[in-house]
């Protein structure tokens, strides 16, 4: 059974990617992600970027349906989520994860010098339908080195400790927000 924290950091998560707020993740959630992202970008559908983040939330949804849509129905509930992830967290952060934060920072590194600005982050929280103030507390506790950027390390160990760790001190938990 997952902790509190975990259910936490793990609900935060369903929420942003359930975008239509209807309890339950399916293709199109992930569909108007790549939307909003493009728009806040200005990538237009077709560019190896556009192609690149679309192939990654495919996959992760391709991933997401085949081991975690226990009922069969083409949609992922929050307890077929949650259930999902604690199972296989380490599994799924290589396989599905790790490929998204990947083209993620592929899509929005505008300056292409390998690493997220504040700014550039701001405009993926945007995308996500996070508030200004989620992205404020996520950028206070991601950039590790104080550069006033997160790198592709940063982020990967971000992710890593907000999808498994039980630390409350986890700079991860911060990810999406403050919980």
């Amino acid at each position: 059974m997952t902790s509190t924290l975990l259910n936490r950091k793990l609900g935060r998560h369903f929420d942003l990617i359930d975008t239509n707020g209807d309890g339950k993740i399916d293709q199109a959630d992930f569909d108007l992600i790549v939307t909003r992202l493009s728009q806040e970008f200005g990538q237009a559908p077709g560019t190896p970027k556009h192609r690149a983040l679309t192939d990654a939330y495919a996959a992760l949804w391709s991933g997401m349906q085949q081991s975690m849509d226990l009922d069969s129905d083409g949609a992922v509930s929050r307890e077929e989520y949650v259930r999902g992830l604690e199972s296989n967290a380490a599994a799924a952060y290589q396989e599905y994860l790790a490929p998204v934060a990947r083209a993620i920072l592929d899509f929005c590194d505008v300056d292409g010098d390998g690493r997220i600005s504040g700014a550039e982050l701001a405009g993926v929280h945007r995308g996500l339908g996070m508030a200004q103030h989620a992205h404020d507390a996520a950028m206070r506790t991601l950039d590790l080195d104080g550069s006033g950027y997160v790198d592709e390390a940063e982020l990967t160990q971000a992710i890593k400790e907000f999808f498994s760790s039980n630390d409350p001190q986890s700079r991860g938990n911060d990810l999406f927000g403050e919980l």
